[in-house]
């Protein structure tokens, strides 16, 4: 038995819900037509579905005058915003899994232990080619805005940076000995 067209939305939810679940019954098939159209999945046309019975449950339209209009539009909308969530979370999603640790422990136990001996050689160095050193490897600045920022000038960074790094490989290749 086919329903026809409601019109009126005290119609459409019933004591029980009985004219939804018709409505659901006979323009389903249309809706998930309509999202599988956009979406091109069988699944997530079946979510957009049961969204859009959903939210004909909880809002209650009002002076509907084409079912299969209403029901298919809603369908569209709704899949286009599925779309636009999944865009927007693979546009995300490198940046969330950027700051997930991929190592392992040994090689986190590895960096942790590297850390230790670089910030110990540091401490032994002169603290002006160590911070010209840092300020350069670490910070990733030129050696001009080194030379500004220390009152120094760009010669005098680069060799205080010299100076640092050969006292590293000094020390590194002491310890290595041990």
């Amino acid at each position: 038995m086919r329903i026809p067209i409601l019109a009126n939305a005290a119609s459409v939810t019933g004591a029980a819900g009985e004219d939804i679940a018709a409505l659901a019954r006979q323009y389903g098939p249309a809706v998930f037509r309509a999202a599988w159209r956009v979406l091109g999945s069988r699944a997530a046309a079946e979510d957009v579905q049961q969204q859009v019975f959903l939210r004909l449950i909880e809002s209650r339209p009002r002076n509907v005058e084409s079912w299969p209009a209403y029901l298919t539009t809603v369908a569209t909308r709704l899949s286009i915003d599925h779309l636009r969530r999944q865009r927007r979370w693979k546009l995300l999603a490198p940046l969330w899994k950027a700051d997930e640790p991929d190592d392992t422990p040994a090689e986190d136990a590895e960096r942790a232990e590297a850390g230790r001996f670089m910030r110990a050689a540091l401490a032994k160095l002169n603290p002006r080619d160590a911070s010209c050193f840092v300020m350069r490897h670490l910070h990733g600045l030129a050696p001009a805005a080194i030379g500004s920022a220390l009152g120094l000038s760009e010669n005098h960074v680069s060799v205080s940076v010299h100076r640092a790094r050969k006292a590293l490989e000094a020390i590194a290749a002491k310890e290595q000995s041990r």
